[in-house]
């Protein structure tokens, strides 16, 4: 009984290991943790200053003082972060996965799928997607056929399409 109690115990800890907050460091720029924290149909959008009630898209900014700004698309993300005075203030900038839908990752490592056939919040018709997942990349593209972005593509397509000054992301 004490054996299976010990099991059952060390398993509770390894489960709870696992679920908890990570911080990885990416370019030693942006820092982010991968748990979702935004509550759809709650949260203000940063940008917009509107709810953010579409599933599997959204962002998040961190500032360096830690404070967490939240925005309903990669593109209200994009847009809030090319009208900042002070981008040295940011201290991570993460996106939706599309595909997970329940984990943020950085820019950087999303490929942007642009498609007239998947609406996003703010109208660009971006779909975020984990760019090292082949697989699903090329799942949504046969669903949803597009042109891929990367961020510093997307920074310059929500510059034009909105009129916003253009930036390099990485500043």
């Amino acid at each position: 009984m004490k054996s299976k109690l010990s099991a059952m115990l060390i398993l509770l800890l390894l489960v709870a290991a696992g679920c908890s907050e990570q911080t990885e460091t990416n370019n030693n720029v942006f820092t982010y943790t991968n748990h979702l924290d935004i509550d759809y149909g709650e949260d203000i959008c940063a940008y917009t200053n509107k709810p953010i009630e579409r599933v599997r898209f959204g962002g998040r900014m961190i500032m360096n003082e830690g404070e967490a700004l939240k925005f309903m698309s990669a593109e209200a993300t994009a847009g809030y972060y090319l009208e900042m005075e002070n981008r040295d203030q940011v201290k991570s900038i993460e996106i939706v996965d599309f595909a997970h839908g329940q984990q943020y990752l950085p820019v950087y490592e999303l490929v942007y799928l642009q498609s007239s056939l998947q609406p996003s919040p703010n109208g660009l018709f971006l779909t975020p997607v984990d760019a090292s997942n082949e697989r699903m990349k090329n799942y949504i593209y046969d669903a949803y056929p597009g042109t891929f972005y990367s961020w510093e593509e997307v920074l310059e397509l929500v510059s034009e399409e909105w009129d916003l000054p253009a930036a390099d992301a990485r500043e």
